[in-house]
């Protein structure tokens, strides 16, 4: 027998191991959350290569002997927050500039900012980020998972629809709407041209004007080309309604263009608009406001979030920059809050923006085949003393708890600004 070779095939196949067990991940929980079916109880989830290969309970499952396990058996597994509207993690935005649609979100989105990190660390596995709502045609967004060196590492989905604002931020609603529809016009014109330029081309060609070898090379302006892919519905659009009053030139809209609608939170006087509406929408992410009765005075509180859930339309939640309303978990405390039930705000941040983006083949919920995109969390995950404790992106530990320096540095300067104990003179009862 040739020892040496015996020793080289032993050195490899113990060199080869450690990233044949990468590929195999097994989480085991106390409850799984699919979101789409049933809860697991004692269950686990295999992960193969990024994607999920099994879920079952932790007694039917057979772990392989080469697979990492996470044992997260007192906690609850759940697929990550999927974001179907944000204007975070950029440098800067083009908000100052009226029409811009050539632009696009990865020229500012900043890897490095600490918005994807806390991201990661309120269990969010999935971002559409878009521009602002104060340009009338804002560019293009991007599907981005918040963890990554580099734009390409975090790219899920580019080019993934045009930003468009109804938002009166100068002047007056119906100069804005005005605005829109010449915006939206000049590109028809020019669409239309540039075809009639093109026909003329082909007609003199076969009337032998022009040499059969030679070929129309005129291209559509690079300025203008996301615009005529918006009309030509190539391109989605992603419109802004900042309230009821532009409800109804955002649907006549919808009929000539293919729209996503990201609703403002001023829309108590627009429910019968809102029973018409067939499709899913986006909330912006203040969720609620108050009004005031021009009578009596008095102000009445409002929820977006409830009134759409009340007239019978799917939404998903969005979350800000900064603030309370940055959280996924207060977006979700606040639904419920004001009567939609768990299973609703739950699925306004996983299966119905994952819908939205056209991912819902990929992440929002937990089956076979999808992306392994999964949030540990220590209890019930509307519970307000619960933590995230763990993220997996694509079967890959992207955040853990026990350590995330921010929190290590809050903790301890909490211990450290906290008053002493008296201690107690008749002993420990």
């Amino acid at each position: 027998m040739n020892f040496s070779f015996l020793r080289i095939a032993v050195v490899s196949a113990t060199i080869a191991l450690p990233a044949f067990c990468q590929d195999l991940v097994a989480v085991k929980a106390k409850k799984i959350h699919t979101v789409t079916g049933p809860t697991v109880e004692d269950g686990v989830i295999l992960l193969q290569n990024g994607r999920i290969k099994t879920i079952g309970k932790q007694s039917d499952v057979d772990i392989p002997w080469s697979a990492k396990v996470i044992d997260a058996s007192d906690k609850v597994v759940m697929p990550t927050w999927v974001i179907a509207h944000s204007s975070g993690g950029m440098r800067g935005s083009n908000e100052s500039m009226q029409n811009v649609p050539w632009l696009t979100v990865a020229d500012a989105v900043d890897p490095g900012s600490t918005f994807f990190e806390g991201m990661r660390r309120n269990g969010v596995g999935t971002i559409h980020i878009m521009p602002g709502n104060n340009t009338l045609m804002g560019g293009s967004g991007m599907v981005l998972r918040p963890a990554g060196r580099t734009i390409a590492d975090m790219t899920m989905a580019s080019n993934t629809g045009m930003k468009l604002s109804l938002l009166a931020s100068n002047g007056s609603r119906l100069q804005k709407i005005r605005e829109m529809r010449r915006a939206v016009a000049d590109i028809r014109e020019y669409l239309a041209d540039y075809n009639r330029q093109k026909d003329e081309f082909e007609k003199e060609k076969a009337a032998g004007a022009v040499g059969e070898d030679k070929e129309w090379d005129k291209e559509i302006d690079r300025k203008k080309q996301a615009a005529v892919d918006l009309i030509e519905k190539k391109l989605k659009g992603w419109l802004y309604v900042p309230s009821f009053a532009e409800l109804s030139e955002a649907m006549r809209m919808g009929q000539e263009l293919d729209l996503n609608f990201v609703l403002g939170s001023n829309l108590d006087e627009a429910m019968p608009m809102l029973r018409r509406l067939k499709q899913p929408v986006v909330l912006d992410a203040s969720l609620e406001y108050f009004e005031t009765d021009a009578e009596t005075r008095e102000e009445e509180q409002f929820c977006s979030a409830k009134m759409l859930a009340d007239a019978g339309v799917p939404f998903a939640l969005s979350i800000s920059s900064a603030g309370p309303s940055s959280n996924p978990w207060w977006q979700l405390g606040t639904c419920v809050r004001n009567g939609v039930s768990r299973q609703q705000a739950i699925e306004a941040m996983t299966t119905i923006p994952a819908k939205m983006i056209g991912m819902e083949d990929q992440v929002g919920s937990l089956s076979e085949g999808k992306l392994g995109n999964l949030q540990i969390l220590t209890g019930d995950p509307l519970s307000a003393t619960t933590w995230v404790e763990m993220v997996l992106l694509e079967g890959e530990v992207v955040y853990e708890r026990s350590k995330d320096p921010r929190l290590q540095y809050l903790f301890e300067a909490a211990d450290e600004t906290a008053e002493p104990q008296e201690p107690n003179k008749e002993g420990d009862k």
